[in-house]
């Protein structure tokens, strides 16, 4: 439940929310309440019924990893396709495209690795599986956990909010995905995404030199305490 909270006289007004928990309850006051229940995409603008593409339940556009929809010919990207709401994912979409039209061919979704970052404060990196995601699958996994309060840079700006976390596989060495929260996450998760593309074993990252004092930095210290 959200009831507005009385600030006092001269003083702007506030919310208090009611979060009813397994265990306990507790209310949280802020200034401000956002909601974010997700999108709806404006694919009944499209006349699709002039062109036979039939859209899924939720209304996305269905498409292959070539971007192409059920209808020789036709094409879709973005949004309307039901994949990752990011600008980012909207671009390499076009890349795929493009490449498939007008430069021989080879494009394709099926090996991407993609990121997002919510700028919030501090910021929210992510890329890869999850913890939940690699035992739902049965994946062989370790988890390498760091907290911002261990991090040079973040300390030197008093932004030691948050904390840095990476699945990789034990046997491979594979890093399998990565969760930062914190100073320049949107930066850092950049770093682990590049070494996935390129195939590099966890140990790369913590074994590389980076420049001092950066967050990049950090990532020795994460992957440092996967030899304990």
């Amino acid at each position: 439940d959200v009831n507005p909270v009385d600030p006092g006289p001269g003083s702007k007004g506030s919310l208090s929310i009611g979060i009813r928990g397994a265990a306990d309850d507790e209310r949280i006051e802020g200034s401000h309440l956002l909601l974010a229940i997700g999108t709806v995409p404006n694919s009944d603008l499209l006349n699709l019924e002039a062109t036979g593409i039939e859209v899924g339940s939720r209304g996305f556009v269905p498409v292959n990893d070539r971007c192409e929809t059920a209808v020789d010919g036709i094409w879709a990207l973005g949004d309307v396709t039901g994949g990752p709401p990011f600008t980012h994912t909207s671009y390499d979409d076009f890349r795929i495209i493009r490449n498939n039209l007008l430069e021989g061919g080879g494009g394709s979704k099926s090996d991407r690795i993609v990121p997002y970052t919510l700028f919030t404060d501090p910021q929210l990196g992510r890329v890869g599986m999850s913890e939940e995601e690699a035992k739902r699958e049965g994946r062989p996994h370790r988890v390498a956990k760091l907290p911002m309060t261990r991090v040079a840079r973040a300390i030197e700006t008093d932004e030691a909010r948050g904390f840095m976390k990476a699945l990789v596989d034990p046997g491979t060495k594979e890093i399998l995905g990565a969760a930062i929260l914190g100073i320049d996450a949107g930066e850092v998760i950049t770093v682990i995404q590049t070494a996935m593309m390129g195939g590099l074993p966890w140990t790369a990252l913590r074994d590389a030199v980076f420049s001092h004092p950066t967050v990049s930095e950090s990532l020795n210290n994460l992957f440092m305490t996967l030899d304990a």
